[in-house]
């Protein structure tokens, strides 16, 4: 009961998988902070991309929760909202009240983020199908102007062990950190290159898809999925419909 209660303290925030997946884990606050701030519940969109039902051990550790049920039913969600994917969970269920969630069903979901080690994940508190293509759109722009209104605060660094990430410089080897400086360029140039490509379409009044921006740029989809996502993060384009993207 209290676990629950502390879940209503914190507001769901609304935000893309990637400000999660690019955020600063504090483990003793048991929070993230990201460019909305310290993030413990968040509320996105994203589609199912795969989806497991799982037996848990009774003897195995799971995950940033601690559960004192005997029930061991628990089903995992892989969600993409096409800034990055998240393993969204849920346990002690019946799997046939979720039997109506498959892979391609586009969620609404509002749950507690945490993190294992490198393993980031999200526990379902709400989980419900949007029936309305038009929500994602509404949902994208809310982030988008927030973020275009200044909205966003600097992620700080976090001390690990007592040793903070500046500490750590002196560890690292400078000759190391120019030897990939072309591909920095490249990938820069082929930003720019896309960019251009999505703004002389939006110019014409109805941006470009994904297929025919692949085409144009010649860019392998994960370069090109990519890319987008670091023009929509900094707010330069949109998803104007689904995957067809269109300038500010």
């Amino acid at each position: 009961m209290n676990e629950i209660m502390s879940y209503k303290r914190n507001p769901a925030i609304q935000c893309w998988i990637k400000h999660i997946l690019d955020g600063q884990y504090s483990e003793s606050e048991k929070f993230f902070y990201t460019i909305f701030g310290q993030v413990k519940r968040i509320r996105i969109i994203a589609t199912i991309i795969d989806k497991k039902e799982k037996l848990v051990e009774s003897n195995e550790v799971d995950m940033g929760i601690e559960e004192d049920s005997n029930q061991n039913i628990r089903l995992d969600f892989d969600l993409d909202d096409s800034t990055g994917v998240i393993r969204a969970i849920i346990r002690n269920v019946n799997p046939e009240n979720f039997i109506a969630f498959d892979k391609g069903d586009v969620v609404d979901v509002i749950g507690r983020v945490s993190k294992y080690g490198d393993y980031v994940s999200l526990w379902i508190e709400i989980l419900k199908k949007v029936e309305e293509p038009n929500l994602i759109l509404l949902r994208n722009a809310e982030i988008i102007n927030r973020i275009k209104r200044g909205e966003i605060q600097e992620i700080p660094e976090i001390v690990d062990n007592g040793k903070s990430i500046e500490e750590f410089s002196d560890e690292i080897d400078v000759a190391t950190l120019f030897e990939n400086e072309g591909d920095v360029f490249e990938r820069d140039d082929k930003k720019e290159k896309v960019y251009l490509i999505i703004e002389e379409y939006s110019a014409r009044g109805r941006g470009i898809n994904f297929d025919k921006l692949k085409q144009e740029a010649k860019i392998s989809d994960s370069e090109l999925r990519s890319v987008i996502n670091d023009l929509i993060l900094e707010s330069r384009i949109y998803e104007s419909d689904k995957d067809n993207f269109e300038a500010f």
